[in-house]
């Protein structure tokens, strides 16, 4: 009887044990698909949310943002990637008095049948959709004006206060409202102002359009394997707005979380229940299995009890013993098995992972790149080299190296998104894999971005700023490519990136070779091509394009190689760069030209000048030496330097302030071509723009060809510069600009670069005909 009992207790107490684990079993299943959730919800909305700032950044740059413009700034953007989604619209803003003018206009730019159709008469703010791209099977409805449309305009409102990606309340879309009411839901949209690239006014909005079911599921379907139902439901202030529920919960299983997430300035209500996926059907029946199992283990010991009942307490005594001893291995199992966990985590982790910077290192990028290719995933691949960084170690030490690494490793994730992989591979180069890459363009685009963020934060190390410059070679994988290849295509296009000039980017061309062992020789001839007098001072004269009369000339460099011959500026510059022999070239040609320009009756000498000359702390102080010891005003001498000057205000630009104070004249050369920006040129001390001979040779007599060109010539006459154009090479050329305004130019029309001695006479007849050499 006493067994029996004893039986039926342990039973019931096992019973009880196994229906509490299940239940803790249950809890951190639901804490760890609660987990999933709103990461996955999260990433989800980061990835929509990246994809309306692509959008949006490329519109930035388009100087009329045509219709073609809008769709081939979103043809990245699908339903593949975007499983929510259903249209993507550029949407305008007009007051009721514009909008007649507002609608010839768009129509010009592409929207031929655009009729705007305002709600409401007053003088009011009006939003009208011009253009529209549908990634479902129902039409955008264009121009129709969403201002009095409560959820879209307050998203459009706010996303222009702030100037970032901005999602509105729920509501039923236009485009969805004519649809029977079962195929309704409920959506919304995320909105990001586009600017114009002159004077950066509110131009419009880029709006992508979600379904809010589409969207959820899309979110959390893979990630749960259908465990849990999700309800979303928006914050408005204190009251709670359902929206959508996705998944069917289980009212057996009283499991519930809630968690409230802010997307895009909108504030999210989720609430998770459990379905009758997330405990198998074994698991349910753990209890049920517990009770029979033990109701027979209770009459199977009374039997054994009732026959061996001489010797049970020897029998109870060895049960004890065996039951305290399994215990104890037990208890030393699972404080084991917890370590070697705890210690495999590690290892793993520091396996993949730069223990410096904690991004992917080189096995856990060659591991995604192979897996990439292997899926043939359209990626990108960006090799990042950073400019100038053993310097920073000899003279700051190695902390502030590390400092200077940590930093761009932020700002490299910070500059990507979030399904990217950034690693560090080496001391100082790092790569970027890009996931779901349209095309070349987009991944320049991120390189450019790379760039750009880079210049504009620079490191504070002890007393001074440090900044950050680097050689981006990009490259797109290509179908049967193996990750050696792709990455041996970045490298080559880095280091092309690296010998065109400090802080740029190139893509690879399959035309590029791999120069490095030529490009080290030759380094090492340039380091004595002063001494040994294998450089050549030559001259193009700068003419008035009204007669032809040379007004000015510069000076370029040759070098004649004495087993190469003559080797060309854009091969042996970066590499005088690079090695620090350029300052020492540089002031040899200045000097040369300074008294070159004493024999000539022009108005000024122009000299190239590079950016690493302007970062040695004696450069004004040489230059003025220089003319000194000539005897030239500097009024009559120019120099110029590249646009890659404007991106560094610490090391360039002071300098060439205070060369300007002295009366010396500062150009920008092949403007256009590099990192124009009216922010950079609006503070930077300029005083001629050099049309690049690419936007020259655009002129065909249309307003197509003549765009950039009168672009520049406006701009020049708004910040009272002058313009030079190169690279005129036709008389219909000289023609088109002279009517466009631009008064001084250069090319082989009139001379190609000559010794001093071989420009003879110095003049040239109307209409461009050649000088008299």
């Amino acid at each position: 009887m006493f067994v029996l009992l004893a039986g039926g207790g342990s039973t019931a107490f096992a019973t009880l044990t196994v229906q509490r684990a299940e239940q803790r079993n249950a809890e951190r299943a639901m804490e760890e698909n609660t987990t999933l959730v709103v990461r996955a919800l999260l990433a989800e909305a980061q990835h929509y949310s990246d994809a309306v700032r692509d959008v949006a950044a490329g519109l930035n740059t388009q100087a009329n943002l045509t219709r073609a413009d809008f769709f081939t700034a979103t043809s990245a953007v699908t339903k593949a990637r975007l499983p929510g989604a259903t249209s993507l619209s550029f949407v305008a803003p007009a007051t009721t008095a514009a909008i007649p003018a507002t609608q010839v206009y768009w129509r010009r730019q592409g929207a031929v049948n655009l009729r705007l159709a305002p709600a409401h008469s007053d003088t009011g703010e009006h939003s009208f959709v011009v253009y529209g791209r549908t990634l479902d099977s129902v039409p955008v409805p264009i121009g129709v004006d969403l201002s009095p449309i409560n959820a879209p305009a307050e998203a459009l409102a706010t996303a222009e206060r702030t100037g970032q990606a901005t999602m509105s309340q729920a509501y039923v879309l236009v485009k969805d409202r004519d649809l029977p009411r079962d195929q309704q839901q409920l959506s919304f949209v995320i909105a990001m102002p586009v600017y114009a690239p002159g004077d950066g006014s509110l131009r419009g909005w880029v709006v992508l359009a979600v379904h809010g079911t589409d969207f959820l599921r899309a979110s959390i379907a893979e990630q749960t394997n259908s465990a849990v139902s999700v309800a979303l439901a928006e914050r408005r202030g204190a009251t709670t707005f359902p929206i959508v529920t996705v998944g069917d919960p289980d009212a057996s299983l009283p499991l519930v979380r809630e968690r409230t997430v802010t997307i895009a300035q909108r504030e999210w209500r989720l609430t998770i229940r459990p379905t009758a996926r997330l405990l198998s059907a074994s698991d349910r029946r753990m209890g049920t299995i517990a009770l029979a199992g033990g109701s027979v283990v209770t009459l199977l010991v009374a039997a054994l009890v009732a026959l061996l009942i001489g010797g049970r307490n020897r029998a109870l005594a060895r049960v004890e013993e065996a039951t305290a001893a399994l215990r104890s291995d037990l208890k030393r199992r699972k404080v084991i098995e917890r370590t070697l966990r705890e210690r495999e985590d590690e290892l793993r982790r520091l396996a993949l992972h730069d223990s410096l910077t904690g991004l992917a290192n080189r096995a856990a990028l060659e591991g995604q790149l192979e897996a990439a290719l292997r899926e043939q995933a359209r990626i990108g691949l960006l090799l990042i080299d950073l400019n100038g960084f053993k310097p920073i170690n000899d003279m700051y030490g190695h902390a502030a190296g590390d400092l200077v690494l940590a930093e761009f490793s932020r700002l490299l994730v910070d500059s990507v998104r979030a399904h990217d992989v950034v690693a560090r591979i080496g001391g100082d180069e790092f790569v970027v894999l890009l996931a779901e890459v349209p095309d070349e363009a987009h991944a320049v685009m991120v390189a450019q971005r790379i760039l750009d963020a880079a210049a504009a934060g620079p490191v504070r190390v002890d007393e001074d700023t440090v900044p950050i410059r680097a050689s981006i070679g990009v490259t797109i994988a290509q179908p049967g490519d193996t990750p050696k290849e792709v990455q041996r295509r970045a490298d080559v296009a880095m280091y092309h990136a690296k010998r065109t000039g400090s802080h740029n980017l190139a893509v690879h061309d399959p035309a590029m070779v791999d120069r490095r062992t030529a490009d080290a020789a030759l380094a090492d001839d340039i380091l004595v091509a002063l001494e040994r007098d294998e450089l050549r001072v030559v001259y193009q004269p700068i003419v008035d394009l009204g007669d032809g009369s040379p007004v000015a000339a510069e000076t370029l460099l040759r070098w004649e190689h004495p087993r190469h011959g003559l080797v060309p500026p854009d091969r042996f510059i970066a590499l005088a760069e690079r090695n620090g022999s350029i300052n020492a070239i540089g002031l040899w040609v200045l000097e040369q030209a300074c008294r070159q320009a004493l024999q000539w009756d022009v108005r000024y000498v122009s000299v190239n000048m590079s950016p690493r000359q302007l970062q040695e702390p004696a450069i004004v102080g040489e230059v003025l030496e220089v003319l000194r010891r000539t005897g030239l005003a500097p009024a009559k001498l120019v120099l110029e330097v590249t646009e890659s000057v404007m991106v560094d205000e610490t090391a360039g630009i002071p300098a060439l302030r205070e060369l300007r104070a002295y009366g010396i004249r500062i150009a920008i050369d092949d403007f256009g071509t590099g990192y124009s920006s009216l922010h950079y040129l609006t503070r930077m001390p300029v005083d001629i723009l050099k049309i690049d001979r690419s936007f020259v040779n655009e002129l065909n007599g249309t307003p197509e060809g003549a765009a950039v060109t009168e672009a520049v010539l406006r701009l020049s006459h708004a910040l009272h510069l002058t313009t030079i154009a190169e690279g005129i090479e036709t008389s219909a050329q000289a023609r088109e600009l002279r009517a466009l305004g631009c008064h001084t130019g250069q090319g082989y029309l009139y001379a190609r670069p000559q010794p001093a001695t071989e420009l003879r006479g110095f003049a040239a007849p109307l209409d461009g005909q050649p000088l008299p050499l």
